[in-house]
């Protein structure tokens, strides 16, 4: 029977639900008991642990209530008399603490596992065989050191952890195998120690430290209890790799270009690669481990700072900073998220674009270009509305693909009208392939290309033996092939009149009679016709027919030439560019001067003449950057037959006049050919003089607005 009284039972210090966070702190630091009992009134409703408090912290300006219960774990006592059977000793070793009441049933005070242990010891040698028993019984290792600090007790778990033998053991120094200054510090105060790690080559253990008590509360010896640390051998090899990992990682991070940064939420830098190519942070970059970030960018060292973006947004930062030293940077903010989602780590990858941002200025501008024209060419694929033959930008030709759009939904009778070389047949499709016939069939046919006599058999077909020189199976015409799809007629206005007399008639009635034949076919056709001509005016000479016109004149569609939509230019310019270069297995491209000749020019031909400029262009040069000098020798440029007089209506000096001419004509040829170099050409002086009289006129103006 052991017996537990006030003298040999630790004191209960105990706390309520509702003291503050301070006052919990402050009657720890007093009592430094390692364990304290939560009360409700009088009712003892369970008890924490001193280390259970270490990882709270109390919100900074604030009193708040320390609910337990809510906060942390709380442990459920389990309550004893004051005396013990031996049967039971075994039952509170498989608790950590336990409460004593008295005969009255009042609590006196409360044990820890290792207190049990130490009673048994204490309370004469009767029980020396029972704790040796419950010693070789416990799963953790049990170590008695007495006074003079040597091992007087062990277990069998114990030595198995430590890797010694019982020879050995016995009344050998404590401290040669634990912490010396642990032993020392428990002799000295009677402090109790926990989660002591020791890690050596033959053991790995967590040890805890406690005091052997006289009941005058002398220190009369230590208990240690060991855990062993399971898979240590493993933990080993797993230092290693991870430290291999960590030499790779450095090895890696070498020769990467960029520099690597990473800082914790507080913006504080934590560490860094050894690739320091960047080199613009004043001062070297150890000396700047745990200091703040963001306060280089309050110094004006460089600004914004990516670390304070990351950490407002939450989410990856991309920013070119603006350095003190004049330099230019690319900083890129990953932010790394725990598991509650908040930012642990911010990783930052710098890299110095100072020269690339120093490029060629008729590169860059180059560059952008290609970059626009290829956006716009993407845009214009990925609109759903739009035939992907059709290439633009202007607002004329998106009302016109709108509008086909609305009407590719019928099967209307359309007369597409324009200038040679527009693209005509473009629109015709994209009218077939936007339409409800878009999976039936497209026919062209030049009417103005086929003699008259055949025309009439390719348009109609026409019979066995009709004539000499037929096949002799027959053939069928254009409208019977194109049966339930889309035949396109171009050049309607040079339709011969006895042929149009025809065609009215299968406008009319949807059937078409073939040469030799007495019998009509059904075709169902939708009819698109164009013509460069204009009808109106060949219907008054008398050359086409009124009625053939307004039959054909349902939906008219007048598609302006390229000089009146002068946005579509570049655009096409880079389509056909584009073309080419897949075709002939090149990489072309147009400087911003030919690009701005091509704008300014008229353009009689059109697109086809567009078209063939830019073929002519890539076939002749033998360079990768067609400039405006090469592109100029392959247009046309029309001189005009009269030169208009100025007319002076009031005499000012002379001088004051040729300036003024001066002026307007340097303005007009700037307004009209965008750059310095055509307009020199045009005004028949050199550019360098075209570019000082410019620069002087705008600031003249910019004083003149001030």
């Amino acid at each position: 029977m052991l017996v537990f009284t006030e003298d040999n039972v630790r004191d209960i210090l105990s706390i309520s639900t509702d003291m503050s966070f301070a006052e919990v702190e402050n009657c720890l630091a007093k009592q430094k008991e390692p364990v304290l009992f939560v009360k409700k009134k009088d009712e003892i409703l369970g008890y924490i642990r001193a280390q259970d408090l270490a990882g709270e912290v109390q919100n900074e300006g604030q009193d708040r209530q320390f609910w337990l219960s809510h906060l942390i774990p709380l442990h459920f006592a389990y309550h004893i008399y004051q005396d013990v059977s031996v049967s039971d000793v075994f039952k509170l070793l498989g608790e950590e603490v336990v409460i004593v009441r008295n005969k009255r049933d009042e609590v006196c005070g409360y044990l820890r596992r290792e207190d049990i242990l130490i009673e048994l010891l204490r309370q004469d040698g009767h029980h020396i065989d029972l704790f040796r028993t419950i010693l070789s019984s416990i799963p953790m290792g049990i170590f008695v050191v007495d006074r003079q600090g040597n091992i007087v007790n062990y277990n069998d778990e114990g030595l198995r952890m430590i890797r010694w033998e019982k020879e050995q053991l016995h009344n050998h120094p404590a401290r040669d195998i634990f912490g010396p200054e642990h032993i020392d510090r428990v002799f000295a105060t009677g402090d109790t120690i926990l989660n002591q790690l020791h890690l050596r080559p033959e053991m790995g253990i967590l040890a805890d430290y406690s005091p052997i008590l006289t009941p005058e509360h002398e220190v009369k010896g230590v208990i240690i209890v060991v855990q062993d640390l399971p898979m240590l051998e493993e933990m080993a090899m797993e230092l290693d790799y991870v430290k291999d990992l960590n030499t790779d990682l450095k090895a890696i991070l070498s020769t990467i270009y960029d520099e690597i940064l990473v800082v914790n939420p507080k913006g504080e830098l934590l560490r860094f690669s050894d690739n320091n190519v960047i080199n613009f942070r004043q001062g070297d970059l150890k000396d700047l481990v745990g200091k703040n970030l963001l306060e280089l960018e309050d110094k004006g060292i460089f600004k914004p700072s990516v670390t304070r973006l990351v950490l407002e947004q939450k989410r990856k930062v991309s920013v070119i900073q603006d350095v003190s030293n004049g330099r230019k940077v690319l900083a890129v903010g990953n932010p790394v998220f725990d598991e509650a989602g908040q930012i642990e780590r911010i990783v930052i990858a710098s890299r110095d674009i100072t020269e690339t941002t120093k490029l060629k200025s008729e590169l860059r501008e180059m560059k952008k270009l290609s970059q626009q024209y290829k956006e716009e060419l993407e845009s214009l694929k990925s609109r759903h509305t739009l035939n992907r033959s059709v290439v633009y930008c202007s607002p004329k030709i998106d009302r016109i693909m709108r509008e086909i759009e609305k009407i590719a939904r019928f099967s209307s009778t359309v007369l597409l009208t324009g200038e040679s070389g527009v693209g005509k047949e473009v629109f015709a499709k994209a009218i077939h392939q936007l339409g409800v016939r878009s999976n039936r069939p497209f026919l062209k046919i030049n009417c103005g290309a086929i003699p008259e006599n055949l025309l009439e058999s390719e348009l109609f077909g026409y019979e066995k033996g009709a004539f000499t020189g037929a096949d002799p199976k027959g053939k069928e015409g254009y409208f019977q092939k194109a049966d339930s799809g889309v035949l396109f007629l171009d050049e309607i206005g040079e339709m011969p009149l006895s042929l149009q007399v025809k065609l009215l008639r299968v406008l009319q009635e949807r059937e078409v009679i073939p040469v030799g034949s007495t019998q009509s076919v059904r075709v169902d056709v939708q009819i698109v016709a164009a013509t460069n001509k204009n009808l109106e005016q060949k219907v008054e000479e008398g050359s086409f027919r009124e009625d053939l016109f307004y039959r054909l004149n349902v939906i008219p569609i007048h598609i302006p030439p390229l000089r009146e939509r002068p946005e579509d230019i570049p655009v096409l310019a880079y389509y056909f560019l584009q073309k080419l270069n897949e075709t002939y297995h090149r990489d072309i491209q147009l400087s911003p001067d030919a690009l701005n000749l091509l704008e300014v020019y008229s353009w009689p031909g059109n697109v086809r003449e567009l078209q063939n400029i830019i073929e002519r262009a890539v076939v002749t040069t033998e360079e990768e950057l067609i400039q405006a000098d090469h592109l100029n020798r392959f247009l046309q440029w029309k001189k005009a037959s009269t030169k208009v007089k100025p007319i002076i209506t009031n005499l000012i000096p002379l001088q004051e006049a040729l300036e003024d001419v001066e002026e307007q004509l340097i303005l007009l040829a700037m307004e009209r050919y965008k750059t310095t170099t055509m307009a020199a050409k045009v005004l028949g002086i050199s550019q360098s003089s075209v570019s000082r009289k410019y620069q002087k006129i705008l600031q003249k103006q910019a004083s003149m607005h001030a």
